[in-house]
């Protein structure tokens, strides 16, 4: 291959620069020009008259290959079978790949499909030990909170939860640049030690963003920095509710003063005691700080501890916003009207 046929037409990408979508890892310039090149699934004929024209790809036809690729890579994923396959990911890794590079202006719009690809992707290896700290699936994740997830911060912890990219600095680094983004530099402070503590991989680059990250934390001017943020990133894997115990009369617990309005013997005049008093019984309250031994952040992740078992999707969180459809018969539409303004009454003096 010649030097000239290797090159990049810039030319073709500078007029769709404003509709692409950037991506944290970028893109492709050859694939990009590929893409939105006139030569691109063109025929012989078409490519002589190249230089002389630059026509824009028929959104009809390019639907139409899409569309041909697409039913490939599902045809594809009905007829593997995780048993015996040695990567099962790979298909959804290429899949998702695929979906990017094809649709750079519209990644994140219902036309690419996107969001229920990665729901399917990410939702099938929740639970396999084999890609808990592969950098693919990790990835897949994080194009999912980027684009679509509504809670990100939930979507982080549920991760953690569930060990995935425990290993792996990007997880760590993807974390505290979003709390880091929210305002929250004392939570992406604890972050990035948790990853440095786990030796997350590469250690090397995740203790440079660290030192890069103090940097910008040293340079904010003072008082900008929100100090009601000090509560742990994780919240505390606290123990079940359902555990019935007295906390006031636990040992090594004081009890609390005496009810000044509680009825006391031998109170008023004239009135005999009639024996002793039985204690009255108050409400048990539960609160994290009456726990006897606290989890640290990251907890102990053991039976029943993670949480949830799926974060759900975006249709199943926003389904109370979806009306259901129900028949018109019977239904009055209201018709805009103007309402009745009454007039001012005017006094008048009858003398």
């Amino acid at each position: 291959m010649t030097p000239q046929d290797d090159s990049v037409n810039f030319d073709i990408i500078e007029s769709h620069k404003e509709n692409i979508q950037a991506l944290p890892s970028g893109r492709s310039a050859r694939k990009l020009a590929e893409l939105f090149s006139p030569l691109h699934g063109a025929s012989s004929s078409r490519q002589a008259l190249a230089p002389q024209l630059t026509p824009t790809p028929n959104p009809t036809e390019v639907k139409s290959v899409n569309d041909a690729i697409r039913a490939e890579y599902e045809a594809e994923l009905a007829a593997y079978s995780p048993e015996e396959q040695d990567d099962p990911l790979d298909i959804y890794d290429r899949y998702v790949r695929w979906t990017l590079d094809a649709y750079p202006s519209a990644s994140a719009t219902p036309q690419s499909q996107l969001h229920l690809l990665l729901e399917r992707a990410t939702r099938a290896f929740v639970g396999s030990a084999q890609y808990l700290n592969d950098a693919r699936y990790l990835k897949m994740w994080l194009h999912y909170i980027r684009m679509f997830s509504d809670a990100p911060r939930e979507a982080f912890v549920f991760l953690s939860r569930h060990q995935i990219g425990e290993q792996l600095a990007l997880y760590y680094e993807e974390f505290a640049a979003y709390l880091e983004g929210e305002g929250r530099w004392a939570q992406a402070e604890e972050v990035y030690k948790m990853g440095i503590e786990k030796e997350a991989r590469p250690v090397s680059r995740l203790v440079r963003k660290f030192g890069e990250f103090e940097q910008r934390r040293a340079a904010l001017p003072e008082g900008a920095e929100d100090q009601s943020n000090s509560v742990p990133v994780l919240p505390v894997v606290r123990k079940a509710l359902g555990v019935k115990s007295d906390p006031f009369m636990a040992a090594g617990v004081e009890r609390l003063p005496r009810d000044p309005q509680a009825p006391r013997p031998n109170m008023g005049v004239g009135v005999a005691a009639a024996g002793p008093s039985k204690p009255k019984s108050k409400l048990a309250i539960f609160s994290d700080a009456d726990a006897t031994a606290q989890q640290p952040a990251l907890g102990s992740l053991g039976a029943g501890s993670k949480g949830w078992d799926s974060i759900g999707s975006l249709a199943d969180r926003k389904k109370e916003n979806t009306m259901e459809p129900k028949p018109w018969a019977g239904e009055v539409l209201k018709a805009g009207g103007k309402k009745p303004v009454q007039k001012m009454q005017v006094f008048r003096d009858t003398d």
